[in-house]
């Protein structure tokens, strides 16, 4: 500290001999400038370079501020910059296709309802193979498991709330397959009455 203050110290008369007003430092992170008199110093600015916005204070070393004497330097002296503060993200609980029920064999996205990914128990309605193409067969079967009783009792833990939803979905695969009777001239019973549900809901928007 002796040595790195001498140093300082002589750097300093040399800029007073030389006939230098100002001199500054920056490590890239911080800028320091500082006014000679006297053959001392007198803090001028001290700023952080760390955001993509120029500091205020970076006036008093421009053109129009270098030549003004600065009477308040409060700020401007050698000082510990504040830590910037990081913000922090709540990272995204993983995927549950891990899991595999274990009656079907299946992720839980091939599934029209899923209560909760975690617990297998409130995966309802398989429709869709493991690599996400239609199961031809059981797509008609989870249709028919809702509509034959709209109030869901033949699917225990399906939340009613949900079926509207659960139908759309259901639905927007038959479209793909072309089942729905907009796409064919004899549709099977199960896909005209589903047609038929999500008229009454004012969900038919929703999958075309």
């Amino acid at each position: 500290m002796i040595f790195e203050n001498l140093s300082s110290y002589r750097r300093t008369i040399y800029a007073s001999e030389q006939k230098v007003k100002c001199i500054g430092i920056s490590d890239g992170v911080m800028l320091y400038a500082a006014d000679i008199q006297h053959g001392g110093k007198q803090d001028r600015v001290f700023v952080s370079l760390a955001s993509n916005e120029p500091p205020e204070q970076l006036w008093w070393l421009s053109v129009d501020g270098i030549w003004r004497p600065k009477e308040d330097r409060t700020d401007a002296g050698l000082r510990l910059l504040p830590e910037d503060k990081v913000e922090t993200f709540r990272v995204a609980e993983p995927a549950a296709d891990w899991l595999v029920h274990p009656k079907y064999k299946l992720p839980s996205h091939c599934f029209a309802y899923v209560g909760n990914a975690a617990d297998v128990k409130t995966w309802k309605l398989p429709y869709l193979l493991a690599d996400g193409s239609a199961d031809t067969k059981r797509l008609p079967k989870a249709i028919q498991a809702i509509l034959s009783n709209y109030r869901g009792e033949k699917v225990s833990g399906l939340d009613e709330k949900a079926i509207p939803d659960v139908l759309v979905r259901l639905a927007r695969v038959a479209v793909k397959l072309g089942k729905m009777p907009h796409q064919c001239g004899e549709p099977a019973p199960v896909y005209a009455q589903l047609a038929d549900v999500l008229e009454q809901l004012g969900k038919t928007k929703d999958i075309l």
